[in-house]
């Protein structure tokens, strides 16, 4: 069994320097935000390229390298496809979905359902989304704390903080939850995106890294006998796409849960229509696309290879609730050399923040512009200030963010993180969704219609939970409706709590959205809405002008600053490790030519934009 390194000061002065740039970017941009606009769409002037890398960076979590790690320890091949479905999905952005979204003109994302539906549909959905919201931000805190605490050895250590004692687990998760909260309540989108492009260049590196030295250590210094011991070596069957535990309506399930994250989850749809241009929604789906396929595969296949190198991770991690899951930080521990190491756990750091702090943008987004707004308009018979309404938008996010790290004190009795998750996303996302995708193109539906729908998939889902936990002996009063796993057969078909939940949820809101349609009569200022969105639909979003937004270059040369103080630190670390610490200059040297490179071109533009 190889040895593993755990982590050393040098490891905690990187994780310790990345959290306070994340910190101080909140603090920096938070001067960008002289309006709510710029608060929660940036403006509406983010730049394509920044868009584009935080849309794809807002997909990954610590659950790609946790649960979905642990998937691909176990089942192999599988993985290769299933976590590389987002390439197709992007595609229907690219024809469709972003132009469409960027056509509507809005402030926030639950506007469309006010713009399509009704304002009372956009209070239902803010009734029934924002606790699931909250609920997954829990889920995302708890994978990636149980984690890091559990690699960086303190995962039962005890902490005396003076009023109260804490394990490591519970104090890596206040820390995790209380950073990414501060720098997202100041800095709103735009620290978002610049955040975002910053651990788009963190995993990069840990990826581009890991890829050619799992492969050189399994190897024993020859790559090629690495690939050649892996396909020896491997369990029989583990290239084959069976996925283990998991029926075969599981693909399809997984499929459409895919289609609809990756189009018109809330967060998807905020990127889209914060860019100046609707052709610019093109170029930002495409490269998603791009990056969907490549980046996937250069951390999976690695992990595959620690299928090899650790047999028995049980036996090594037997706090986990699921050990294989363990697969990606146990075989980083052993190639990485320290300071590299930390890298590794800031990168892991930095894939959940990047999802969360997008989920506590828009959430904020809604409780403000979509509730708050319209409740003082009618109470007060005018619209609150600019000054009032950030200041609810900030303290939505400070309230959000301690919810979420009390659910996800709880959610450690549920077992894996990847079907965990899962379960969560499925329990309401195809109800909420259905009507969003099928709304944005198809608007011959009364008012009602997507209450209608969003109500219907889940009181469908619930029912069948909970008609599903009793034929099993479950209890049906608890979380546990939700997250414990079932195994069904229903009509010959295998399913569990998944596979269940995503199809009566789509089934059942697909049908009465289309139900409805027989009901459809425009009237009063329903029938004026749908008129105007319609007319939006069909007019193209173009820039109304070609001037180049300082902000946006202000945001990109922000990113490239810190990616070169990242590549400065990974370059002197050497001096004070060992000789294995060498590996941290040719990713120190990469960081800084492409974030010099970025300050550079930044530059270079703002020059052109002052002689213009």
């Amino acid at each position: 069994m190889p040895d593993l390194r755990h982590l050393n000061g040098l490891d905690y002065v990187v994780i310790v320097v990345y959290m306070v740039m994340v910190a101080g970017v909140g603090l920096y941009v938070a001067r960008f935000n002289k309006k709510t606009t710029d608060y929660f769409k940036g403006g509406g002037h983010i730049p394509w390229r920044l868009s584009a890398i935080s849309l794809f960076v807002s997909g990954f979590s610590a659950f790609m390298f946790v649960g979905a790690a642990g998937y691909t320890y176990r089942n192999g091949g599988a993985a290769l496809i299933l976590f590389t479905l987002a390439f197709p999905a992007y595609f229907l952005g690219y024809f469709l979905y972003g132009r469409l979204w960027r056509r509507t003109r809005i402030d926030t994302p639950m506007e469309f359902l006010t713009r399509r539906y009704s304002p009372s549909t956009t209070y239902f959905y803010t009734l029934l989304a924002v606790l699931p919201n909250v609920l997954t931000l829990g889920v995302w805190i708890y994978t990636l704390c149980i984690f890091v605490s559990t690699a960086l050895g303190i995962n039962q250590t005890p902490f005396d903080l003076g009023v109260v004692t804490v394990d490591g687990f519970q104090l890596t998760l206040l820390v995790t939850g209380i950073v990414m909260t501060f720098y997202t309540m100041l800095g709103g989108l735009w620290a978002v995106m610049v955040t975002d492009a910053l651990q788009f260049l963190i995993l990069f590196l840990i990826t581009l890294i890991m890829l050619p030295v799992a492969y050189f250590f399994l190897g024993d210094g020859n790559p090629v006998e690495g690939v050649s011991r892996l396909v020896r070596d491997a369990p029989e069957g583990y290239f084959s796409l069976t996925v283990e535990g998991q029926p075969a309506l599981f693909w399809a399930a997984y499929f459409i849960n895919v289609v609809l994250g990756y189009n018109v989850n809330w967060h998807i749809a905020q990127r889209y229509y914060s860019v100046p241009d609707e052709r610019d929604t093109r170029k930002m789906a495409l490269w998603c696309a791009v990056f969907s396929l490549v980046l996937p595969l250069m951390w999976i296949t690695p992990v595959m290879g620690s299928r090899v190198l650790f047999p028995d991770l049980a036996a090594m991690w037997p706090d986990l609730a699921e050990p294989s899951e363990a697969a990606f930080v146990t075989l980083a521990m052993t190639v990485l050399p320290h300071g590299l190491l930390g890298v590794m756990v800031a990168a892991i750091f930095a894939a959940t923040m990047s999802s969360a702090d997008t989920v506590f943008n828009w959430l904020a987004a809604v409780l403000t512009k979509d509730v708050y707004v319209p409740v003082h308009r009618r109470l007060k018979s005018r619209a609150p200030s600019e000054r009032a309404q950030l200041a609810v938008g900030k303290g939505s996010v400070a309230a959000m963010g301690l919810i979420a790290i009390a659910v996800a004190l709880t959610m450690e009795r549920y077992g894996g993180a990847f079907d965990v998750y899962l379960r969560v996303l499925s329990a309401f996302n195809p109800a909420m969704f259905i009507p969003v995708l099928l709304g944005l193109i198809y608007t011959r539906t009364p008012w009602w219609s997507g209450m209608a729908a969003f109500g219907a998939g889940v009181l469908a889902v619930m029912a069948a939970s909970v008609a599903a936990n009793l034929s099993q002996g479950l209890p049906v009063g608890s979380l546990g409706v939700i997250l414990e796993n079932i195994e069904l057969t229903v009509l010959g078909v295998e399913m569990g709590r998944f596979e269940l939940n995503m199809l009566v949820g789509t089934t059942a809101s697909a049908a009465c959205f289309f139900t409805s349609a027989l009901a459809h009569r425009r009237a009063g200022a329903f029938a004026k809405r749908i008129e105007n969105l319609e007319r939006d639909l069909r007019t193209p979003a173009y820039a109304t002008s070609a001037k180049l937004d300082l902000r946006g270059l202000r945001a990109y040369r922000l990113a490239g600053l810190l990616a070169t103080l990242i590549g400065v630190l990974l370059m002197i670390l050497p001096v004070f490790g060992s000789g294995g610490a060498l590996m941290n200059v040719p990713a120190g040297i990469l960081a800084v030519a492409l974030g010099a490179g970025v300050v550079v071109w930044t530059r270079r533009y703002e020059q052109q934009a002052g002689d213009g």
